[in-house]
């Protein structure tokens, strides 16, 4: 069955150089082999793979699964603080493909089952966590995906991290269902390269780059299948300016841990006016509870993370939303979590590490509304370090994305005898 998933059509990938796209499946297929030959012979516990070359990383996820060898997702640009996280639950005798800088395994000595895709995303006081996905979990939700766009066929264009979910699904969507994929590194490829006009292709984006394609518009956005919108919140007025552009976008809600959408609008919907994330993909289900957290299961969901399993088959989110008919409207979080750019940032993570620093007395990061990336991170803090030091300092700690764009020096940082800073002091500090 694996082999049958990774079967590679000649037409399957396309590639953006130079201002034009060229065939990369047949040079794919040709490399391929020998990955596939290296995990035969070598047997690792687990792949970890930090590819930043697309065509590379193609090449190991697509060996992994062909073999069935266990692969965990890592982001190349993760700093000392993120790999330290890899390490502790690394068995060993893995292999490491990619920018993986040297590791010393001190995770369990048993062997991970196989078949297992573990995908990272952000947990509970910024800590990273990995979805425990398989074949079968992300077919479900490509088959979700196919039946709830009446499309048997989908063609896809991705200019997303590939070892983010958002990223993944596109490459597992077009692999799967026997349509093409055109993959560009950057949105500024897709400037010198456009699509072919005559492919019906659905493009994925975040918010941010939704506004950096509508402060610079691309003509031919107006003429895809679809834009899916995801990753984050997006507010009305970036909304309605894409309204006004006449760009197809379909309004979505998902996860890692769901493997991407499980909530999507259908073609024409947003144009018609329609701005919730749609209706629910027929491999999901949606409860609400009274206060309005939204409670998924699906056939796509994750395992568990690992190296636990989640013991039930519903999965509790902190996002809040409320039902309009059929149609799920988002209406918030109810924990401090931070989506900036599509990433899920903890607050939590960046103030215990600054407070061990000894370079703040106090600090208090949350938050602020942004229209290029949905919100930025703002640091209030008390102490005598600049704000360029504090922003060094904790870069060479933790990823750039993490990092406070905003740092506002105060005196001090009311709180409530809980430890609760009270929305006025936020206030204040946006204001100023």
């Amino acid at each position: 069955m694996l082999q049958n998933l990774t079967r590679i059509a000649p037409h399957w990938l396309w590639c953006a150089h130079n201002r034009q796209w060229h065939r990369a499946t047949a040079r794919l297929v040709e490399q391929l082999a020998n990955d596939q030959a290296q995990l035969q012979q070598q047997q690792p516990t687990v792949l970890v793979l930090a590819e930043p070359d697309p065509l590379a990383f193609l090449r190991g996820f697509l060996a992994a699964l062909s073999t069935g060898t266990p692969l965990l997702l890592a982001n190349p640009q993760w700093q000392s603080q993120e790999w330290q996280q890899v390490a502790a639950i690394l068995p060993q005798n893995f292999m490491a493909w990619g920018t993986v800088p040297p590791l010393t395994p001190q995770g369990s000595g048993k062997p991970l089952p196989q078949g297992w895709i573990l995908i990272p995303t952000g947990g509970t006081q910024g800590r990273l966590r990995w979805a425990i996905h398989t074949v079968d979990s992300l077919q479900a939700a490509v088959m979700g995906l196919q039946s709830h766009l009446q499309q048997s066929t989908i063609h896809c264009l991705s200019i997303l991290p590939l070892y983010h979910v958002s990223g993944l699904m596109p490459v597992v969507r077009s692999l799967w269902s026997g349509g093409e994929l055109y993959l560009a590194s950057h949105l500024r490829d897709l400037r010198q390269t456009p699509p072919p006009a005559n492919l019906a292709l659905w493009l994925s984006l975040v918010p941010r780059q939704l506004q950096q394609v509508l402060s610079e518009p691309l003509p031919w956005l107006g003429k895809l299948k679809g834009i899916f919108i995801g990753g984050g919140p997006t507010w009305l007025q970036l909304l309605e300016e894409a309204a006004t552009q006449r760009l197809p976008l379909c309004l979505t809600y998902g996860m890692t841990e769901t493997a991407g959408m499980i909530c999507a609008q259908r073609q024409g919907e947003f144009l018609a006016g329609d701005r919730s994330c749609g209706q629910v993909l027929p491999h999901a289900q949606i409860d609400l509870t009274p206060t309005g957290e939204i409670q998924i299961q699906a056939a796509s969901l994750a395992l568990g993370y690992y190296p636990a399993l989640f013991h039930s088959a519903i999965f509790p989110t902190d996002d809040r939303a409320q039902w309009r008919g059929d149609r799920l409207y988002i209406l918030g979080r109810s924990s401090r979590k931070i989506i900036s750019g599509g990433e899920n940032i903890y607050p939590e993570e960046l103030e215990a590490l600054l407070l061990d620093s000894g370079l703040v007395q106090d600090i208090y990061i949350y938050g602020a509304p942004d229209p290029l990336w949905g919100e930025q991170v703002v640091a209030l803090y008390v102490g005598d370090a600049s704000p360029e030091e504090l922003s060094r300092w904790l870069k060479q700690r933790c990823s750039a994305y993490k990092c406070p764009k905003r740092w506002v020096p105060v005196d001090h940082i009311p709180r409530t005898p809980q430890g609760k800073v009270p929305l006025s002091a936020i206030h204040l500090a946006n204001v100023s």
